[in-house]
């Protein structure tokens, strides 16, 4: 029997609250742990899976006895509806009431894994790998994408938000594509992007106005590293169809380390911290210079992260946060920062855009050196949305239930530098952005009710002709306006 007085608190979520996700993050704090002792979580006297990480040990004294804590943080798949879940270590137990109900929103988010006509649907992976087929690769995505619905409703939640996140449509599922598996092998990442994004309009498959589509191409290829040059800018020479990139109702990535992606939840704390070296001879690495299983995992959620928020017209903004070049250190949110070197690798370069129709998206490349730098860390994790990505986000139509298009719309008068709402709707944001990578130049913020007007005027300011306006209503429509040429640019964007 156990000789120790333990704890277990839970401090990130209240009892009876409710999620309209299913994959959970809690956050707690044990007292005094011992050596036998597990976390264990139950629900209507079963046991559910977990994935759990200890964060940071503290030893200190508390009324004249010496404790020591462990901060830990769980993820958990809720169960539909309203449950008691038993969390228990060695003898304590508690108890939390969550309840699980799935959004009604009509606007979703699809998860695809995109097949090209000749390819066999398998990714490359490491040898002896017999579980890299198309179904074990949808598992990985859909759980993927499920923790990122997770990490956008805690970064919202600690900017005051509420825990609003993106509904999923369903669980990824293969599109088999007409594009030829040979020809995809000479596209660049915009090409590729145009191509699939064609395809989708053109199959009617979905309502693309209603969906945000998150896909992945089966077939990317790293031929290996044999001259000794571990350069991002190398690694990509020797990688076809790769893709990075997202906007509009289309974000679409390479497999190239899906390898490195867990199928299950159990298994996500694990496949975060697993420091496995990559065998760059074979595998690709994209891990912003960790070389690690882990680093590859985190980078490339990250990367995904990152590219989504661009599909939920978020921009660039210029500093260390999920839009800006933080992205890398994405694992911080899930299995915390205690012990580890995290993702301190040299910052990315904002690229611009590329011509045609991908024109409207955003890429970033990593850097060619490789000096190390400290993320600006911010909140209790380092991973975090700017204010005014967070803000854009708690208004956007994927992140509220919402079953059609507002009826009040926004006008730009090129004349006045002026835009007016209609319908009775107010202006919650403003902002300048540049015209040839994004990235945020400056904005107004409205979020206290009595502050919104349903007018705004544009100052006057230098090099206008550079940027894009962006307008966001208390109806989740934006307005955009190319500034180069205001006369007849102004574009609703539903």
């Amino acid at each position: 029997m156990c000789d120790f007085e333990h704890n277990v608190q839970i401090s990130n979520v209240k009892q009876g609250e409710s999620f309209q996700y299913s994959i959970v993050l809690l956050k707690g704090q044990l007292t005094n742990p011992c050596c036998n002792g597990k976390l264990r979580i139950g629900a209507n006297n079963r046991p559910v899976p977990i994935s759990y990480a200890v964060e940071k040990k503290d030893e200190g004294n508390v009324l004249g006895k010496q404790e020591e804590c462990e901060k830990f943080r769980v993820l958990l798949r809720l169960i539909a509806g309203e449950n008691v879940y038993e969390v228990q270590y060695c003898k304590v137990k508690t108890c939390i009431n969550l309840t699980y109900t799935a959004s009604d929103t009509s606007f979703t988010v699809v998860p695809l894994y995109i097949i090209c006509n000749g390819h066999s649907g398998r990714y490359q992976s490491f040898e002896h790998d017999c579980d890299n087929d198309s179904e074990h690769a949808c598992r990985k995505i859909t759980l993927a994408i499920e923790l990122l619905q997770c990490l956008y409703a805690e970064k919202l939640h600690e900017h005051g938000f509420g825990r609003k996140t993106f509904t999923l449509e369903s669980s990824c599922v293969p599109f088999h594509s007409a594009l030829e598996w040979e020809r995809s092998t000479t596209m660049t990442e915009g090409e590729l992007w145009q191509q699939f994004a064609t395809e989708l309009v053109q199959s009617k498959r979905y309502e693309m106005q209603r969906i945000k589509v998150v896909a992945f191409l089966s077939s990317t290829h790293f031929a290996g590293i044999t001259d000794g040059d571990y350069s991002y800018e190398n690694i990509r020479t020797k990688t076809t169809g790769h893709a990075a990139l997202g906007g509009g109702g289309l974000a679409l990535f390479g497999t190239g380390c899906l390898y490195t992606w867990p199928t299950s939840l159990e298994g996500v704390c694990d496949a975060f911290t697993s420091k496995q070296p990559v065998d760059c001879g074979k595998l690709l690495d994209d891990s912003n210079y960790r070389r690690t299983y882990g680093g590859c995992f985190a980078t490339t959620l990250g990367s995904v992260c990152h590219e989504m928020g661009h599909t939920f017209d978020l921009g660039h903004t210029p500093d260390s946060s999920i839009m800006g070049d933080g992205f890398d250190a994405l694992d911080n949110v899930f299995v915390g920062t205690h012990g580890r070197h995290g993702a301190n690798g040299p910052k990315r370069i904002i690229d611009t855009k590329p011509h045609g129709l991908a024109g409207k998206l955003t890429q970033l490349k990593r850097p060619g050196d490789v000096l190390r730098q400290r993320l600006d860390a911010r909140q209790n994790d380092g991973v975090f949305f700017a204010p005014i990505s967070a803000l854009t986000l708690s208004y956007h139509r994927w992140f509220n239930r919402a079953e059609c298009f507002p009826s009040g719309s926004m006008h730009f008068d090129s004349i006045t530098r002026t835009v007016t709402c209609s319908d009775g709707s107010k202006i919650v944001l403003v902002e300048l952005r540049s015209a040839e990578n994004g990235m945020m130049h400056k904005c107004w913020t409205f979020p206290e009710e009595h502050t919104r007007a349903s007018t705004f005027t544009l100052p006057k300011l230098a090099n206008l002709q550079h940027l894009t306006l962006l307008v966001m209503d208390t109806e989740g429509t934006i307005l955009k306006v190319n500034l180069s040429s205001i006369n007849n640019s102004a574009q609703i964007c539903d």
